[in-house]
């Protein structure tokens, strides 16, 4: 019984909600820079956890290079994607497939810590306060429209 109660306990523990705190992150881009929390400070971060022979994953990125070109002139929105990939291969698809976001490679520790179920692709945001504030991990739901209105919330 003991057991069933840290196990439990371990389990409710695993999920975000809705305002709760991003968690602490650090991710190496393509472009040779690193992002922490420290770097997203009064920034709104949009997340997309993927990985590059996941066809879900590559289907919605002509969707979500438009959202980043409507975006464009804002210096206070970061469209991040964390790959599970290593750099050499992204690289590799990146040039079949362009995709606007600034894509972190290796990053299966930080998806470990915001995508708990592992479903890819798995969408976040984050607002300017450090707080998520859309998640879908796992649903299926995301929808380019939804994002958007999601996106234009946390900018509020």
């Amino acid at each position: 019984m003991f057991a069933l109660f840290i196990n439990y306990n371990v389990v409710s523990q695993q999920y975000f909600k809705i305002n709760d705190d991003a968690p602490s992150f650090k991710l190496w881009l393509t472009d040779g820079t690193k992002l922490t929390n420290k770097e997203i400070k009064e920034k709104v971060v949009i997340f997309k956890f993927w990985f590059t022979s996941c066809m879900p994953c590559l289907t919605d990125i002509p969707n979500l290079n438009n959202l980043v070109k409507e975006f464009e002139k804002r210096d206070d929105i970061l469209f991040i994607a964390p790959a599970l990939d290593r750099k050499p291969v992204i690289e590799k698809l990146l040039k079949v497939h362009p995709f606007n976001f600034q894509i972190a490679y290796s990053a299966m520790d930080v998806s470990q810590k915001f995508n708990k179920q592992q479903v890819y692709p798995s969408y976040f945001i984050i607002n300017k306060k450090g707080k998520i504030t859309y998640i879908d991990s796992g649903s299926k739901k995301t929808d380019i429209s939804d994002l958007r209105k999601a996106i234009l919330k946390a900018l509020k």
